[in-house]
């Protein structure tokens, strides 16, 4: 089984890298539409989604290695979890004068489905190559 590759690790690693290159626009928006407290609401709730979608693969991939009972358990469970973490992060935050409310709860949600959409697109759907699809071969010159 050592042969199979992480492919859940793989697509969550990559879905994280674009977040990362996203959240310097989302938080900047956040913040000339919100203030300082809706670019800290942005970053605090990119970081849940980012955190949450590694979290996912994590746990996945380690009850894959196991059988496929436990990665149908432990993605129906671990996806309970984090919905109720995330639920306790917002009662959390929601009083919290340094961060603007709305905008947390706007960018948890369009972060998620955001990132999901996105990722979509490169994603493969076929046995032959799990995971991330694979990038076309670069021509060299015609050689």
């Amino acid at each position: 089984m050592d042969d199979i590759p992480p492919v859940e690790r793989n697509i969550a690693f990559d879905l994280a890298r674009r977040g990362l290159v996203v959240a310097p626009v989302v938080v900047a928006a956040a913040a000339l539409a919100r203030g300082g407290d809706g670019a800290a609401a942005a970053a605090l709730a990119l970081g849940i989604v980012l955190a949450n979608f590694v979290a996912a693969a994590l746990s996945v991939g380690w009850a894959a290695k196991r059988s496929p009972k436990a990665a149908g358990g432990v993605a129906l469970g671990g996806f309970v979890v984090r919905l109720g973490v995330i639920l306790v992060a917002m009662l959390l935050v929601r009083d919290w004068s340094a961060i603007d409310f709305p905008t947390f709860g706007i960018t948890l949600f369009a972060a998620h489905l955001g990132l999901l959409t996105w990722e979509s697109r490169h994603v493969s759907m076929t046995l032959g190559a799990p995971g991330l699809r694979p990038r076309p071969p670069v021509p060299n010159g015609g050689a």
